[in-house]
């Protein structure tokens, strides 16, 4: 029981550290003159070092400690959330929803942070990137809606079924979605580490959809990928979130005059999947203790 409890304190600690050196990094790390990267900054290189270390420790441990309860069903892992628990994930998925309709009603000024200026002539975004940037929000929104159903389920103790796996296969097109545009709004950017973060986290979370999904699907080695990529996914909401919304207090530039309506509608809604993530995180380490062990294939075929 305590070694499942110390993995969240590890994910803590890794994350508070992460953030105090992507704050320090986004706020000393650039120079202000060209805005690239400062040579030899050690909390950049701080920062890589532990990223990497933390990626593997966690999957090495999520294998070490968790692996055991791999043949475990989504009811035994994730069923039973206590009031308390049901309605953070409400909470959480309804600031997904609020944020991501103030996206689209911010619509004309996403499109306008897509706009570029060659030698004094605008390029305006294309018909298909308009698109592409309202579907997102609108995958946004849908993702907020289907996880506070299945926190609305949890709280009522609904039977899992199909519906269950739709509920977390939402979010998934929408990270892909987001993935997409996060390169396309950084694809000329040649600080690649203003913008990597953001697309770790992204991967991180769609990799933690997929992982909860797995468990209705039967999917092999589901209970290990999932306490690994929410741990990751976690770790890097610190380091991302964490560390920018620090380097914006701290400078005073504000949230919109640093990251414009696009950053921060994102910093937001992935803040609150953060919360969702992290409540079933907790949920399912006071579970494991009492899951049994799925057996061995060889026992499998024996009692068969």
């Amino acid at each position: 029981m305590k070694r499942n409890w110390m993995y969240l304190i590890l994910i803590v600690l890794a994350g508070a550290a992460g953030a105090v050196l992507r704050g320090s990094s986004l706020l000393y790390g650039c120079e202000p003159e060209t805005g690239l990267p400062v040579p030899g900054y050690l909390p950049a290189t701080a920062l890589i070092v532990l990223t990497v270390c933390t990626i593997v420790l966690f999957a090495v441990l999520s294998r070490m400690w968790f692996g055991k309860v791999d043949g475990c069903r989504f009811e035994q892992l994730f069923s039973g959330m206590g009031k308390m628990a049901g309605v953070l994930c409400a909470i959480a998925a309804i600031g997904m929803i609020l944020f991501s309709a103030l996206s689209v009603l911010q619509l004309p000024e996403h499109l306008l942070e897509q706009t570029v200026d060659l030698n004094g002539s605008l390029m305006y975004p294309s018909a298909l990137i308009a698109a592409a940037v309202a579907v997102l929000w609108v995958l946004a929104l849908c993702s907020g809606i289907s996880l506070l159903l299945a926190a609305a389920a949890q709280l009522r103790g609904a039977e899992v079924n199909r519906r269950t796996g739709i509920y977390f296969t939402v979010p998934m097109f929408w990270c892909c979605l987001d993935l997409i545009m996060l390169y396309h709004e950084n694809s000329g950017n040649p600080v690649t580490s203003q913008y990597s973060y953001a697309l770790l986290l992204v991967i991180a979370v769609m990799t933690a959809f997929y992982s909860i999904g797995g468990f209705l699907f039967a999917a092999k080695g589901s209970a290990a990928r999932f306490f690994a990529s929410v741990g990751v996914a976690l770790y890097l909401a610190c380091v991302h979130v964490g560390g920018t919304a620090a380097s914006c207090l701290m400078s005073g530039d504000g949230f919109y005059s640093q990251l414009g309506v696009t950053g921060t509608m994102r910093l937001a809604v992935y803040a609150c999947t953060a919360v969702y993530l992290l409540v079933y995180l907790v949920h399912a380490l006071r579970r494991v203790p009492g899951i049994k062990a799925a057996p061995e294939p060889a026992e499998q075929e024996q009692a068969e």
